[in-house]
């Protein structure tokens, strides 16, 4: 039990420094007595930064989640946000030149937390943490301290049993993941009348999907479409999607609603209906 929770509470500090772009180390003190407590020292080059890290990770895990059955709608647009974007909002908040303990502002620490609660793998991770603590019944709380040189910073955070539920993400399910536009080249067509998936190579990954546009699938059942090498299909799709134990994305659904157009060889052509 103590291994996977620490293992849980080691990704939730790894997530949220990548996240923030900040290099730390983490070193296990020895364990104390009085309940179970456990000391971890972080290393880095940048003192005000690490506080920042222990700040931002003791307020993370002990904030109560909006929403605590599935991940909040902002979480589900940060899976789509743009590495550009985050970026650009990484760099106004300039955590890479905090040096000083005056820096360090409340709006700095409220700006930081708001940025990692964007991140749905560290809310992930948190569920986790708390699920397996709900299931180990000699756990009574969860309590967190923060120390500069041996001296108590900030408020005790303590979570007490009853409320380890209010932490734990009740569905391991994505929305849908609707593309309006999208290509996939064609590797093996079921032309097949039965339900056969079909499979294709998009965003440089092999899928298999199933093709729920019938019109389109009776032409080729009729050998109306002819395939090559070259074939490719402009679709509407659908995705589903869900998180594994590890907080990365599965895909376990695409479906192709609708074909809007054939290529081959680079020339496109449009799809023509009956009505």
């Amino acid at each position: 039990m103590r291994n996977e929770a620490e293992k849980e509470l080691l990704e939730i500090f790894k997530d949220i420094s990548e996240n923030l772009n900040i290099t730390i180390r983490l070193e296990t003190l020895p364990t104390k007595e009085g309940g179970f407590k456990e000391t971890w020292k972080l290393l880095g080059q940048n003192s005000v930064q690490i506080t920042l890290i222990t700040s931002i990770t003791a307020i993370f895990l002990s904030r109560f989640p909006v929403e605590n059955e599935k991940l909040t709608q902002l979480q589900i647009e940060n899976l789509k946000y743009d590495k550009e974007i985050k970026r650009e909002e990484l760099e106004k908040l300039n955590l890479e030149f905090l040096n000083e303990e005056k820096q360090m502002n409340e709006n700095v620490v409220k700006d930081t937390v708001e940025l990692v609660l964007k991140n749905y793998k560290v809310a992930w991770r948190k569920s986790n943490l708390f699920k397996k603590l709900q299931n180990y019944h000699k756990v009574d709380y969860l309590e967190v301290q923060r120390f500069k040189d041996k001296e108590l910073v900030g408020p005790t955070r303590k979570i007490p049993r009853k409320n380890f539920l209010k932490f734990i993400l009740k569905s391991d399910e994505l929305p849908s993941h609707d593309i309006a536009n999208a290509n996939i080249d064609v590797i093996s067509p079921a032309i097949k009348s039965e339900r056969f998936r079909w499979k294709g190579f998009y965003q440089k990954e092999i899928i298999t999907f199933e093709m729920n546009d019938y019109e389109f699938k009776n032409h080729v059942l009729r050998g109306d479409i002819h395939f090559s090498n070259t074939f490719s299909i402009e679709v509407e799709m659908s995705q589903k999607r869900k998180i594994d134990q590890d907080g990365n994305i599965k895909l376990t659904l695409t479906t192709v609603h609708k074909v809007k157009a054939t290529i081959e060889y680079g020339k496109r052509t449009e799809f023509k209906r009956n009505n």
